[in-house]
């Protein structure tokens, strides 16, 4: 079989021959092979590229959508937090309340009752912050209910305290603790007199206790007077306001001087004898406007 052969001259412009060569087909065959793998590649090279270019915009599109999505993540979580702040400032300002007006009912020796459930809607509900993801979103609703819930407990507790406060403030300044411990040998009113034949008005109680036993203020007060008072002898007298005065007598020894300001159990002298006494008692009076009142009423605790 005759091969098939391609003759290929190159000649110039002026007719001058340049180059001149015969090939067989197996030889145009590889040639043209070669061009078509070398055209099949670059078309390649050239998808690629364009595929590579897409790709890498798309990643720059993400990682911008990343950024804008982490800068709202961050402000978002900076509302939470202070939101969250808020809300713990408001619990604690509503412990302290409560802790202020239990040292005072300590004080009283009463007892406050347990703080109550309270629930309901607010009347100025907590919207939470838009936030770009769902997991973000229940959180932010959780913390603005524990918000919402913060106010309300403050409120309450500021209202409470409003109201149970100056009654607490009024009981601490009441005498209405024992001011020594011991037991009522000589009442309120007439009585036989212990010393000379007849009776007496007697303006307090005479409370019998061991010679020096702790004779404590039974409220807050200001000591108005303290010294030697005739027939009383050793004598502190503390102003609780209201025109309320009280008046502690036969004392061993006094621990106050006039001026000072006294909390209540503080100690303000020792159970004696002094004065016209016939043994070691506190002798006790209340007086409201100077005039005496019987102590009995006050010796609750």
């Amino acid at each position: 079989m005759k091969r098939k052969r391609y003759h290929v001259m190159i000649i110039r412009e002026d007719g001058k021959q340049v180059h001149n060569r015969v090939l067989e087909w197996f030889q145009v065959r590889r040639h043209l092979t070669f061009l078509g793998s070398a055209a099949g590649l670059l078309v390649a090279c050239g998808v690629s590229a364009v595929m590579m270019a897409g790709w890498t915009g798309s990643l720059l599109h993400r990682n911008q959508q990343l950024s804008k999505r982490d800068v709202q993540l961050q402000a978002s979580l900076a509302v939470l937090t202070k939101t969250l702040d808020e809300a713990q400032t408001r619990l604690s300002k509503s412990q302290e309340q409560l802790s202020s007006m239990e040292e005072l009912a300590r004080q009283q020796n009463l007892v406050l009752p347990k703080t109550a459930g309270m629930g309901g809607p607010s009347p100025h509900p907590v919207a939470a912050p838009a936030l770009p993801s769902a997991e973000v979103g229940t959180l932010a609703s959780g913390i603005a209910d524990f918000k919402q819930r913060a106010d309300l407990i403050y409120k309450e507790t500021q209202g409470v305290g409003n109201v149970l406060k100056p009654h607490l403030d009024e009981l601490a300044h009441t005498p209405n603790l024992w001011p020594v411990k011991g037991f009522i040998t000589s009442g309120f009113g007439r009585r036989v007199d212990p010393i000379e034949e007849g009776t007496e008005y007697h303006e307090g109680v005479d409370i019998a206790a061991p010679y020096g036993s702790p004779v404590q203020a039974p409220a807050e007060g200001l000591v108005i007077w303290c010294g030697w008072k005739q027939g009383y002898g050793n004598c502190v007298e503390i102003s609780h306001g209201g025109g309320l005065v009280t008046r502690y007598a036969h004392l061993s020894k006094i621990l106050v001087k006039p001026g000072m300001n006294v909390k209540r159990w503080q100690k303000i002298g020792l159970v004696g004898t002094s004065g016209r006494s016939t043994g070691p008692h506190l002798h006790y009076e209340v007086r409201r406007h100077d005039q005496p009142v019987n102590p009995q009423r006050y010796l609750h605790f």
